[in-house]
């Protein structure tokens, strides 16, 4: 590997960025990647390119990044973080986002997308669309955001609108040199130990609320239990565990829930239209009524007369009521 150590680095403990291309030799310090090596030097990032053999990507990084956790002292590194661009993507997100790699602090993936299943919580990563990329690739780039923000992983897509693919040598402009300075910034940033202490006292409650958010409410209901055993007077966390069990059909616990959060200073419609779901599930009508009895008229969503999940309700004058109060 080429190591690009910033200036008067000695004795400093730096982040270091691992470019992860498939090249060899004197392929892997060509003119692009040994551009952005002297970048991220000229930032304070320590910036590596190493040998990675065609077909053998993920087995040398794996190689490379053992080495590094091994030597990080004596080579100044704290913290380390990978770039990947284009067809290297494929390759190196799916890798990244392997749980195990924790020495792994942050990722930055350009204009290109993989096949991912789950995605670390751990692991901020920069994923950065070139706008004038062909349309293929920019609709799998958005399929793979959507699907990591459905988890909640903490993902930050940065849109480059005027960019081609590999616009740091395509578009030599202003605002190409401003995602360029981004991503340095992130990768300062997302490795700093108050963000990635911060990051991980998240993670059990980003996985219980990912969960939620992919229709996994069993799991979400579980986690957020174990939460609310060691917060009881979180009254944000006790709504998010009624809504799991709502979610995951246990009507009657999730009522018991939303009852011990009555005057807990939470918003009117966050607590009073999934109380008035869960009592009516439950099978309790009047307990309904009173529930959204208790949002003011002016934040009662008109949407509500026709909900589906109202539907027992429809021709109560009670019900009919609440509109009328509009």
């Amino acid at each position: 590997m080429d190591i690009y150590k910033p200036p008067a680095s000695r004795g400093a403990k730096l982040p270091a960025l691992i470019f992860f291309n498939r090249a060899t030799g004197a392929d892997r310090s060509s003119r692009f990647y040994s551009a952005w090596a002297r970048a991220a030097a000229s930032n304070g990032v320590i910036g590596i390119l190493p040998d990675l053999r065609d077909g053998n990507e993920a087995a040398d990084f794996r190689i490379l990044l053992s080495f590094l956790e091994r030597h990080a002292s004596e080579q100044g590194i704290d913290s380390i973080a990978v770039y990947a661009g284009s067809g290297n993507v494929s390759s190196a997100f799916p890798v990244v986002e392997d749980p195990a790699l924790t020495s792994i602090k942050a990722a930055v993936m350009y204009y290109g997308s993989a096949n991912i299943e789950r995605f670390r919580l751990d692991l901020p990563v920069l994923y950065v669309r070139a706008g004038l990329d062909r349309p293929p690739v920019n609709e799998a780039i958005a399929k793979l955001a959507t699907q990591a923000i459905a988890q909640n992983a903490p993902l930050t897509l940065l849109n480059h609108a005027g960019g081609h693919h590999a616009f740091e040598i395509a578009d030599n402009n202003d605002v190409t040199r401003q995602v360029i300075a981004d991503t340095l910034d992130f990768v300062k940033r997302a490795t700093s130990p108050a963000y990635q202490a911060a990051l991980r006292a998240s993670v059990p409650e980003a996985t219980a609320a990912g969960y939620v958010q992919t229709g996994k409410f069993h799991e979400a209901a579980a986690t957020y239990s174990s939460m609310v055993a060691a917060r009881p007077e979180d009254a944000r966390l006790r709504l998010a565990y009624g809504e799991a069990l709502l979610g995951d059909g246990q009507a009657a616990a999730a009522c018991s829930e939303f009852d011990k959060l009555r005057d807990k200073g939470l918003g009117y419609r966050d607590l009073g239209l999934p109380a008035a779901r869960a009592c009516l599930q439950k099978g309790d009508p009047e307990a309904a009524i009173a529930w959204l009895r208790t949002i003011p008229s002016r934040f009662l969503p008109p949407s509500i007369g026709q909900d589906p999940a109202f539907a027992a309700l429809r021709n109560r004058p009670d019900f009919l009521a609440l509109f009328e109060r509009r």
